[in-house]
């Protein structure tokens, strides 16, 4: 029998799978959750109250005994606050906003300390992992500064860990430690979590991105910029493929620039960004990033439209919620 399909492997490895599973609604942090140890001040320490206990033995100084023990009592004091600090305090995920890619992403965490005692010094950090290898082991980067905070007795608060992004998708919550070394320093207990939250990305819109394209017309009541109609609206520039009968041609005979006439489009004026008919020498993230400007730039304008990916459609509306849900099928786009 393998190694790797022994009972006691597969258990093991179960367990150490489980440790690091999403977790949802409030995580109590009790004893078997909260790790402590030593602080490097903390280790200092004790080997001074080593070097003063064998220096009273060697002298027989009586007073030497007293001061020792009398620090080394009060650092073990120290000990049982310290994980006293934490035990105890209840955490949960509570958010995620969306943002774009480039953008710092605010995850959220809900605490809570239902003891009579306040918490002091809770600092919250995340875990991130790193593609570095040592032999065989994949190592982790240590924790990202984060911010401190107090607790008061039976109070809850909550507390936002920032995340800068490079790329567009579905971004999890990494594993958050929650670490406190209260009162003296010495001693550094810490907790982890993995909340169950998840932020979503969303491609960074074109800078110098071309103008909107034409409305078209539709079926349904609607204010937006169209090729034809009654109100005149102004002119944007000229985009290969628009009809020659749409060319504001006086505006071109003062200028060396091709601009193409656009109307107020009432009762029936809908936009439709279509990712096929944008030009082939775009890859899929220009692409994207075209989109996305458009579709800010069309919210902006308080126009309807839609949006056509090979995956999916966007049926045409408005407003925030519209234009968060076709951001989303932009960022969740396979590709």
């Amino acid at each position: 029998m393998s190694i790797t399909a022994h009972p006691l492997s597969i258990r093991i490895g179960a367990w150490i799978a489980g440790r690091d599973a999403r977790e949802t609604g409030d995580v109590l942090l009790d004893r078997k959750r909260v790790y402590i140890l030593p602080t490097r001040a903390g280790v200092l320490f004790g080997a001074a109250m080593l070097v003063l206990l064998i220096g009273s033995i060697n002298y027989g100084l009586q007073l030497g005994f007293l001061l020792t023990f009398v620090v080394a009592s009060m650092a073990a004091v120290g000990m049982y606050h310290t994980h006293r600090n934490l035990a105890r305090i209840t955490v949960r995920g509570a958010s995620a906003e969306a943002v774009f890619a480039g953008d710092v992403i605010s995850f959220e965490i809900a605490l809570a300390n239902p003891s009579p005692e306040a918490r002091y010094a809770l600092n919250f950090s995340f875990v991130l992992p790193t593609r570095r290898r040592r032999g065989s082991i994949f190592r982790s980067e240590p924790p990202a500064p984060g911010p401190w905070v107090d607790v008061a007795a039976k109070s809850a608060q909550s507390v936002r860990l920032p995340l800068p992004t490079r790329r567009r998708g579905k971004r999890a919550s990494p594993r958050v430690r929650i670490r406190t070394v209260f009162p003296f320093g010495l001693w550094q207990a810490w907790a982890y979590l993995r909340p169950a939250l998840d932020a979503i990305v969303y491609p960074k819109p074109e800078e110098d991105a071309p103008p909107l394209p034409m409305v078209l017309g539709g079926g349904e009541k609607g204010i937006g910029l169209a090729s034809s109609g009654e109100d005149f609206a102004g002119v944007r520039p000229y985009q290969r493929g628009d009809p020659q009968k749409m060319i504001a041609w006086k505006l071109a005979a003062r200028s060396d620039d091709l601009s193409v006439k656009l109307f107020d489009a009432e009762a029936g004026g809908e936009l439709v960004l279509d990712y096929m008919t944008l030009p082939t020498t775009l890859d899929v993230e220009m692409r994207l990033a075209r989109l996305a400007r458009w579709v800010l730039d069309a919210e902006a304008a308080h126009m309807r439209y839609g949006l056509r990916l090979p995956s999916e459609s966007v049926a045409p509306g408005s407003g925030p919620e519209h234009r968060a849900r076709c951001l989303t099928a932009l960022a969740l786009f396979p590709g």
